[in-house]
C-alpha cells in the first residue's frame, strides 16, 4: 500500500472501494449469529426493491483510516453524490480536498493544491472503473450482481450484509466488506473495508438527502476543475 496518505485513501476506494471489522480481526463473524438464508434471501429482496426507488442521493460521509503502522486513526471528511444511471462522485473536504467522479464509465481524479484544483491521472482506470461501477451497484442494492462474493448476513444489531471476495487475487488486498444498512432498508449507514492484514476503513453516511434534482454538471470530468457542489 501507498505511504502518502492521500494516495492510500484512493487506492482503498479504488482498489477496493464506498465500512471496526479489521480490529476485530478475522473472527469478527464467528462472533455474531448469522441471519438464516431464507430470511436473508428476503431480505436482500426487499433492499433491491427499496433501494431501486432512489434516483439521486447527496450524503456527507466521515472515514476513518486505520493504519497498523500509526497508532492514530486518520479521519477524513466529505461526501458523496450519486445520480442513475452510472453517476458517482466521491469528494474529501477535510483535512484535505480532493475529488473523484464516474460518469458514463469515464473516471476522472481531483486534487487541491495551494489554492487551486488541479486534475490528475487517475492512474489505472479499469481498476478505478470496476471499483466505481460496484460502489454504484451497492447504491442501487445490488451486492452480488456479478457473483464475486460469498454474501452472509448478520444483526449488529441492524442488518449487516457481509461480502467475501471468491476469488483468490482480489483477497490479496481485500478480505471482506460489511455494509450496514438503515433500520428502514433503503440506505447504507456504513461501509467497512477489511484490508489484508490489521488494516481497514469504516466510511459513515449521514444526513442523505434522496430523489432531488441534481445537475448532471457535477460529475463533468472534463473541466480543469470539479463543478462546485451546493452545501446541504
Amino acid at each position: 500500500m501507498l505511504i502518502n496518505i492521500k494516495n492510500h485513501v484512493f487506492l482503498i476506494l479504488f482498489v477496493f472501494l464506498i465500512i471496526i471489522m479489521g480490529s476485530m480481526g478475522p473472527g469478527f463473524a464467528m462472533d455474531l449469529k448469522p441471519i438464516p438464508q431464507n430470511q436473508l434471501d428476503q431480505i436482500l429482496v426487499d433492499v433491491g426493491k427499496n433501494f431501486s426507488e432512489i434516483k439521486t442521493m447527496k450524503t456527507l460521509l466521515t472515514q476513518e483510516k486505520n493504519l497498523s503502522l500509526f497508532s492514530q486513526t486518520v479521519i477524513s471528511k466529505g461526501f458523496c453524490i450519486f445520480k442513475r444511471p452510472g453517476k458517482l462522485r466521491l469528494e474529501f473536504t477535510q483535512p484535505f480536498k480532493s475529488a473523484l467522479m464516474v460518469n458514463k464509465n469515464q473516471v476522472y481524479k481531483y486534487e487541491y493544491f495551494n489554492g487551486t484544483w488541479k486534475k490528475l491521472n487517475p492512474g489505472n482506470k479499469e481498476i478505478m472503473r470496476i471499483v466505481m461501477n460496484h460502489i454504484t451497484s451497492w447504491l442501487s442494492g445490488k451486492f452480488n450482481e456479478n457473483n464475486l462474493y460469498e454474501v452472509t448476513g448478520f444483526f449488529r444489531p441492524e442488518v449487516t450484509i457481509l461480502l467475501t471476495p471468491k476469488s483468490d487475487e482480489f483477497k490479496k488486498f481485500i478480505g471482506s466488506f460489511e455494509l450496514g444498512l438503515n433500520k428502514q432498508l433503503n440506505g447504507l449507514d456504513y461501509i467497512i473495508i477489511n484490508e489484508t492484514g490489521k488494516d481497514f476503513t469504516k466510511i459513515r453516511f449521514y444526513n442523505d438527502r434522496l430523489n432531488g434534482k441534481i445537475p448532471d454538471n457535477l460529475f463533468d470530468g472534463s473541466q480543469n476543475a470539479p463543478h462546485p457542489v451546493t452545501k446541504w
